[in-house]
């Protein structure tokens, strides 16, 4: 008859609560970090060797502290790169222990040489969670952004 009482309605039951069972549970994020990027300055240029920073800002919303890395790469064909000479496309950063509601922030070098074009260079970022040591992920957030090239 579960399927008539779904329809007519059911009384319900209105037991107490048992003492062992919390009055409420607590929220459980799915997002661990908010993540923001800004660039300083704005604009990459083109043609030249000179860098920008790139300001990636890291906000824990769980309730528990948090070990924190965070991952940057480039795209492999354009002269862009973590170095002056533009040949590393991947950096990571150790952020360390982020407490509740705290915000840190990591500034990354982001170089062009004099082969460099004009464009919109897609960078990806990844803000990981983690467990006793850098070796072990509970979880991630992917953030992407474009640096305009001009």
């Amino acid at each position: 008859m579960g399927f008539l009482d779904s329809l007519l309605g059911k009384e319900k039951d209105d037991a107490p609560a048992s003492k062992d069972e919390p009055a409420y549970t607590p929220k459980v994020t799915a997002i661990p970090f908010k993540v923001s990027m800004s660039f300083s300055p704005l604009r990459l240029t083109a043609n030249k060797s000179n860098s920008v920073i790139m300001l990636v800002k890291i906000t824990n919303l769980t309730n528990d502290t948090q070990m924190v890395s965070a991952d940057a790469l480039l795209p492999k064909g354009r002269l862009i790169g973590f170095d002056p000479t533009c040949i590393n496309k991947h950096i990571e950063k150790k952020v360390g222990d982020v407490a509740p509601g705290e915000t840190k922030e990591v500034s990354i070098p982001v170089w062009g040489n004099n082969q460099t074009t004009p464009g919109v260079c897609p960078i990806g970022v990844r803000v990981y969670a983690h467990y006793q040591t850098y070796e072990k992920v509970l979880s991630y957030v992917k953030h992407r952004t474009s640096l305009r090239v001009v």
